[in-house]
This record gives C-alpha cells, structure tokens and sequence, in this order.
C-alpha cells in the first residue's frame, strides 16, 4: 500500500474500533430543516462486525432525513443462504409498501445482494454495496458496488472480471484500502444520492 493509503487504514481502524461503545448512537433522533422520508434502510455489517461499525453512515442517513433505520446482524459462522433469507425476511417485514433500501459492507455486501435476489418484486429499492466480495458471474443490474482501489482483501473487478450487467454502476476510490472506503467521504456521497435518487422516484410515482 502507499502512503495515503496505509493513513486512511490506520485512521479507519481507529474510528472502527472507538465506535465499539457507541452504539446508542445509531438510536439518536436528530432535528433536522428538511423533509424526512419514509423509506426504510436496512445496514448489514462485515465479518466478525456488528451495527456500530456502520455508525458514521446512520448518521449520515438520519441527518439525510431517513429516520426508519434497520441493522441486520449476523453470526459469523452462518452460512450465506441463511443470512440472506433472514435480511430477505427483516426487509420484507419493515416494507411499508415502497419498498426498502439496502446497504452492505464487506460480508454484508453479498449478504444484501442474495437477501434483493429473493425479495419480492419492488420489495427492495435500492442496493449499495460497499468493498464487498463479488464473483465472476455475478449479474446484479441494480446494485452501486463501491471498492477501495488498493484493498487488499476485495481487489475491485478488473477487466474481464467485470462483464456487462455485473453491476448497475462500480466506483473504485483511489488510495483506498478495505476500512478506508467504509469511511471515505465519496462513499457516504455517493450512497446517499442513490437512495435519494429512488426516494424522489417513488414519491413521484406516488403523487
């Protein structure tokens, strides 16, 4: 790795490790100027992870006006298929009839990709995956896939890894390795304006 790149790992890390007692956090209100929406948004962690991991981006989302947050956990040692059948069933149960939002790190990645493979039609509006494990016949035509350029643990596809209609749109980010693009400020960006494209979309089609 280079330089910026081990920085952002070691700043990751850290953040990744004060977040541990933090969790009453990702269960705050804030006050907000703006309108809220309905939609629901289910967070799933990586491996060996739990739902303080993802604080920063409950607190984006929450300050972005989506206050019906969900945190999907997992054993670590749970096979996949169960993982996804279980998130599948969270989402199914939280869907208040638009559908919901999904968003993956790491292990959570794929763990939201099979759980919207197996949703209803509609039932899931959105799919972001983040530095998650891929394969090479993977055809996920709705998911924004986000990898760090120099992960050294989910390298992001490259050339013929990366057929047509594996993704729906890949955003690889310079000097960044697996924690670091968890954290990176384009991530948390590029997330929210996906799931404010599809909350704008559906009230639209509503109204």
């Amino acid at each position: 790795m280079n330089p910026i790149t081990s920085a952002r790992e070691i700043a990751a890390a850290g953040m990744l490790l004060a977040s541990y007692p933090l969790e009453v956090l990702t269960r705050l209100q804030f006050p907000r100027g703006w309108r809220r929406s309905r939609d629901t948004v289910i967070l799933a962690h990586g491996l060996d992870g739990d739902r303080t991991n993802l604080l920063a981006f409950a607190l984006a989302l929450r300050l972005a006006g989506f206050d019906t947050l969900g945190f999907f956990e997992y054993p670590a040692r749970q096979a996949l298929e169960v993982s996804a059948a279980q998130m599948a069933e969270m989402g199914a149960q939280a869907d208040g009839g638009a559908g919901v939002h999904l968003i993956g790190h790491s292990l959570g990645g794929p763990i939201a990709r099979m759980a919207a493979a197996r949703s209803a039609n509609g039932g899931v509006r959105s799919l972001v995956t983040i530095g998650s494990p891929y394969a090479a016949e993977c055809h996920s035509p709705s998911e924004v896939a986000i990898f760090g350029a120099e992960d050294p643990i989910v390298p992001p596809p490259r050339g013929d890894r990366f057929p047509h209609g594996m993704f729906k749109r890949m955003i690889v980010l310079r000097n960044t390795g697996h924690l670091g693009v968890l954290y990176h400020e384009r991530t948390v960006c590029v997330t929210l304006a996906e799931l404010a494209a599809h909350r704008a979309a559906s009230r639209s089609a509503q109204g």
